[in-house]
């Protein structure tokens, strides 16, 4: 009995170890096999949200190179757009830019205002000689309003033996705001245009205006401006008259009355 204990023993050693190293290594070929999986499972999973991040890239992709393409159209119909508005605009210019001797003459007309010629007597002036029935040339004179510190004689202009031109205006005030004994042409003045028979038709106003008035059988056109300083000017032409029967016609506020004679006034050309 105690010979079998002896050798009982170290059999039940080994097996129990042998066992132990079965368990262990059943154990962790689990464990790596558990390992293993939830790897590959984990794999699985990045690779499915990482396809489905590139899905949705693509489809983003997708949708923006669709726009793009819509603004690559657009620009391209407003640009096409542009160069027709530009070339018609080009032709327009080549078709109303003067040539010649129009050119020569706005030439001419730029280097008058340049030099400060009104622009309404340059028109004054162009129509004028638009007219047939005008056979007269226009004639410019000048003179000095009346203002209400002036101490001299009244200043008037004729026209033709026919008609007499005076008027008065406000005082310009100096720096001071002292009234001088010129007039000031930011203000309207009030002119006269007398005839023979003692008539008389007023007009008021800022320069420049026009007037126009029947005498005669003739119809005279008057342009009123603003000469050098202290002086108005006015230019005149005798034309035929287109109707007997038309009456005296004013740019500015007309008022005819009576008059009497203008007595020692002075006359300044």
């Amino acid at each position: 009995m105690g010979g079998y204990g002896m050798f009982g023993d170290p059999r039940r050693r080994r097996r129990r170890q042998a066992i132990s190293r079965v368990l262990r290594f059943t154990f962790g070929a689990l464990a790596v096999l558990g390992v293993g999986l939830y790897g590959y499972q984990v794999g699985i999973s990045a690779n499915q949200a990482r396809s489905e991040q590139l899905e949705a890239d693509l489809e983003r992709l997708q949708r923006t190179n669709l726009e793009l393409r819509d603004e690559v159209a657009l620009v391209s119909k407003r640009s096409a757009e542009a160069g027709a508005a530009l070339q018609s605009m080009r032709e327009r210019y080549a078709a109303e830019m003067p040539r010649g001797e129009a050119a020569e003459l706005l030439q001419k007309v730029r280097a008058q205002l340049a030099a400060g010629v009104e622009p309404e007597r340059l028109a004054f002036l162009i129509e004028a000689a638009a007219q047939e029935s005008c056979a007269s040339a226009p004639v410019t004179k000048r003179f000095m309003p009346r203002t209400p510190i002036s101490t001299g004689p009244r200043g008037f202009i004729r026209f033709d033996e026919r008609i007499i031109v005076t008027g008065d205006g406000e005082s310009a005030r100096n720096e001071a705001g002292l009234a001088e004994a010129w007039y000031d042409p930011a203000k309207p003045i009030r002119l006269e245009f007398r005839t023979l028979d003692g008539s008389t038709t007023s007009i008021e106003g800022i320069v420049p205006f026009t007037h126009r008035m029947a005498v005669d059988g003739r119809e005279y056109r008057f342009s009123v401006v603003r000469g050098e300083h202290r002086f108005i000017e006015v230019t005149a032409q005798a034309c035929t008259l287109p109707d007997p029967a038309a009456e005296s016609t004013a740019s500015a506020q007309a008022v005819r009355t009576p008059g009497d004679a203008l007595g020692t006034d002075s006359v300044v050309d």
